[in-house]
C-alpha cells in the first residue's frame, strides 16, 4: 500500500470524504424479505428495528468466509452491502438461497457511497444533513444540500462517521456540497490506511479462502442457535468444538520499515504464516497483520518476520491499532 500520510491528516484530525466503487448493493423486498436475509447472513436480524444497520458475514456451507456485508433495514425494505471484489460471488449466493414471497434487486450501478470520516465530520454535517443520524448504528432518509440520501452513522467499532447513500446520477453534486463545506476529498490509499489503523480485515487480503470466523476473529459478528439457520452454521459449530489453530492478529514492527506482504512470519523460530498485510501509520507506527497459532496469540508475543536476507521484529499487539482519541494501542519499542 502506497502511503498517503498528507490526505490521512483530515480523516482524523478534520473531516474528509471518499467515494467509493463498485460495491455490491442488494435491494430486498415482501412479505418474507425479513426472514429471508436472517437465513443467508451471520447476524440476528430479528434484533434489528427499521432505521438501523449490522455488521454481519456471508458464509459459505463450510463454514469459509466468503465475504464480510452490512445489513441496512428500513421500514420497507432491506439493503445488503458487500465489497466490489465479492459482488458477482455474493449476488449468486444469495439468488441461489431465495425462498419464499420476495423480490431481490442488484441496485449497484443505481446508488453511489460516498464515506464521510473525521473528529469534525458530525459538526460540519450537522447543518446540512436534516435530518441527523445522532446515534451509532442509525440510518435516517434525508437531504443534504439540495440531494436526497440515506445516511448511516458509523457504529463504535471503528472511526466515527457517516456512509452516504445518493443515486448514482447525484453522486457529483453530493461531493460539491461536502467540498463546500470544507470536507477535504481523499483518495482510495488514504481511506485504506485508516482502515488499517482500525485493524479492519479484508477478505482475500488478511481473510484466507479458508478462514472461518473462528480464524477470523470475527466471531462477534456470528449470532448461532437465533432461530433462523445460515448457511455453514452447523459447520461452524463443529470448528469452534474443535477449536481454531490460528488466529488473525495485529502485530507492530520495531523501527520504521514496512515487511513486504508475504515474508514468513515466524515464533519462537517456527514459521507459522506470512505478513498478510503492513502499513505504516502516523499514529500507530509499522503495523500489519498475520496469522499465529492460538497458543501463543497473546498481546506482547514477540515476531520474527523475514524476507531473504532482511528480517524485523514485531510484536503482537491488540487491535484496533488506534482508538477515537487518538491513541495508539501499542507501539513496539525501537
Amino acid at each position: 500500500m502506497n502511503e498517503a500520510p498528507d490526505e490521512h491528516r483530515p480523516l482524523v484530525d478534520g473531516a474528509a470524504f471518499w467515494a467509493a466503487g463498485g460495491l455490491g448493493q442488494f435491494e430486498v423486498t415482501g412479505p418474507d424479505a425479513h426472514a429471508f436475509v436472517n437465513r443467508i447472513v451471520t447476524a440476528d436480524i430479528s434484533l434489528l428495528v427499521p432505521g438501523q444497520f449490522v455488521h454481519s458475514l456471508l458464509l459459505r456451507e463450510d463454514a469459509s468466509i466468503l465475504d464480510r456485508c452490512t445489513v441496512y433495514r428500513f421500514p420497507d425494505r432491506l439493503m445488503l452491502l458487500v465489497d466490489a471484489g465479492y459482488r458477482e460471488a455474493a449476488w449468486k449466493h444469495i439468488v441461489d438461497r431465495k425462498r419464499g414471497n420476495l423480490r431481490l434487486r442488484d441496485i449497484s450501478d443505481d446508488i453511489a457511497l460516498v464515506g464521510v470520516r473525521g473528529d469534525t465530520a458530525a459538526a460540519q454535517l450537522a447543518p446540512l444533513l436534516a435530518p441527523f443520524p445522532g446515534e451509532p448504528g442509525q440510518i435516517v432518509s434525508a437531504r443534504l444540500a439540495g440531494v436526497d440520501v440515506f445516511a448511516a452513522r458509523t457504529t463504535r467499532d471503528g472511526p466515527d462517521g457517516f456512509d452516504l447513500y445518493c443515486r448514482t446520477r447525484d453522486r457529483v453534486a453530493l461531493e460539491s456540497a461536502l467540498a463546500r463545506a470544507g470536507v477535504t476529498a481523499v483518495g482510495a490509499d488514504a481511506w485504506r490506511l485508516l482502515q488499517a489503523e482500525w485493524g479492519i480485515p479484508s477478505v482475500g487480503v488478511e481473510i484466507d479462502v479458508d478462514d472461518t470466523p473462528v480464524e477470523a476473529g470475527l466471531e462477534h459478528l456470528v449470532a448461532e442457535g437465533k432461530g433462523a439457520p445460515f448457511p455453514g452454521e452447523t459447520a461452524l459449530a463443529a470448528r469452534r468444538r474443535a477449536g481454531a489453530i490460528k488466529r488473525l492478529v495485529g502485530f507492530t514492527v520495531y523501527g520504521d520499515e514496512v515487511p513486504p506482504v508475504g515474508a514468513s512470519v515466524r515464533v519462537a523460530g517456527l514459521m507459522v504464516d506470512r505478513v498478510r498485510s503492513a502499513v505504516k501509520s502516523p499514529r500507530a507506527g509499522v503495523i500489519g497483520m498475520t496469522a499465529v497459532p492460538t497458543t501463543a496469540d497473546a498481546p506482547g508475543t514477540p515476531l520474527l518476520i523475514e524476507e531473504g536476507e532482511r528480517s524485523w521484529t514485531a510484536e503482537i499487539v491488540r487491535r484496533p491499532f488506534v482508538f477515537r482519541d487518538g491513541r495508539a494501542a501499542g507501539k513496539a519499542k525501537p
